[in-house]
């Protein structure tokens, strides 16, 4: 009887990317051919993920990382023995589809937390907050960053640049990291990452490989501002006696968003009569059951660090605070006699909200 020794998941091997600080930031274009991207090296080996996990991916992928006082930028080229097939496809901010290309970043290296920004080759962007060492990937977070992508004879390239702002992270003189890289080929669903996880290893978060040189940063504060002003003209069919339904009515609106980092890790939000107007509308549902539908949260103000709210009371995050119901149509209507008439508005305005929420350090 012969015994074979194998190694154990946890004994995967810990990759580490070694990065450097760049005075001249590259063009964000997709076209991988500024002289600073050659500062640092190309790491690749992929291994697949999904579905056969360890084996070697279809298709190889390799990147590369650089940082300056602002930003962090990332390139990534994504071989393809025929690039006819990339599947490209437009779809809505966090639509996931085609073929795409995932950073995972643990900038606090809490082994539990990340922040998750995913390009596809028709340059569709996502984002998620990973929370929970991945078993909750809050796609309802929308930072602000950049990205490019082409695609030529060898298969396809990305650009990214992600302000620092967008990143809470430490006040260490030298950071390390967790880090990963993700490629979907979706002709194949097939899935491959640059820092091999076992999928019998438990948790995401604590097992991504780490990226290290990032010195002498500081925490960003971040400032947004975002006043806006609408007008409105609507024309429809005349009452008579209705002092509402004149047939014309014009309206002039304005207000503004905002959004302050007190600090690396506390945020300050508010909004004065805030304009949901560009936020994602709702899936159509109907209700059978009497009951009330629940639709996922979009509105920017209460989108900000959601996740404080979600308490695991059962075996799934429980939402105990239901911000949806905030604005929703008035539930009355007034009692009228013959000759009165009422002008109900379709939603409760908001005039004005705060909110300070965040992370400290010891969670």
């Amino acid at each position: 009887m012969s015994i074979v020794a194998q190694n154990k998941p946890s004994e995967v091997e810990k990759r580490i990317y070694q990065t450097n600080l760049t005075t001249v930031p590259p063009e964000i274009d997709g076209i991988i051919n500024d002289k600073v991207w050659d500062g640092v090296a190309w790491s690749g080996d992929f291994t697949q993920w999904q579905p056969d996990e360890g084996k070697q991916p279809t298709q190889q992928t390799k990147f590369k990382v650089l940082y300056d006082d602002k930003n962090l930028y990332i390139a990534a080229r994504c071989y393809d023995t025929d690039p006819s097939k990339i599947v490209s496809r437009l779809a809505r901010r966090d639509g996931f589809t085609g073929d795409w290309l995932e950073i995972n970043i643990d900038s606090y290296l809490d082994l539990r937390t990340a922040f998750s920004f995913t390009i596809s080759v028709a340059g569709v962007k996502g984002d998620e907050f990973v929370s929970e060492n991945g078993n909750n990937w809050d796609s309802s977070w929308n930072p602000i960053w950049f990205a490019k992508t082409q695609i030529d004879n060898e298969g396809w390239t990305a650009e990214l640049k992600i302000p620092l702002t967008q990143l809470r992270f430490s006040e260490k003189k030298d950071q390390v990291w967790g880090f990963q890289v993700q490629r979907r080929d979706f002709r194949l669903e097939e899935r491959s990452i640059w820092q091999r996880v076992p999928r019998e290893l438990s948790g995401w978060v604590s097992n991504l490989g780490e990226l290290h040189g990032i010195k002498n940063i500081k925490p960003q504060k971040q400032i947004e501002i975002q006043p806006y002003i609408v007008g409105q003209t609507d024309s429809f069919e005349k009452e008579v006696g209705n002092p509402f339904a004149t047939g014309k009515s014009s309206n002039l609106t304005g207000g503004v968003d905002g959004k302050i980092g007190i600090t690396n890790n506390l945020t300050l939000d508010f909004t004065i009569n805030p304009d949901f107007g560009q936020v994602e509308a709702d899936p159509a549902a109907i209700s059978l059951d009497g009951f009330q539908i629940f639709f996922e949260e979009q509105r920017p103000f209460f989108v900000e660090n959601k996740n404080i709210f979600n308490y695991s009371f059962t075996n799934s995050a429980d939402n105990v605070f239901y911000s949806r119901r905030i604005g929703r149509a008035p539930q009355g209507y007034p009692n009228v006699n013959l000759g009165e008439y009422v002008d109900l508005p379709n939603n409760t305005t908001i005039l004005g909200a705060a909110k300070f929420s965040g992370k400290t350090k010891n969670g």
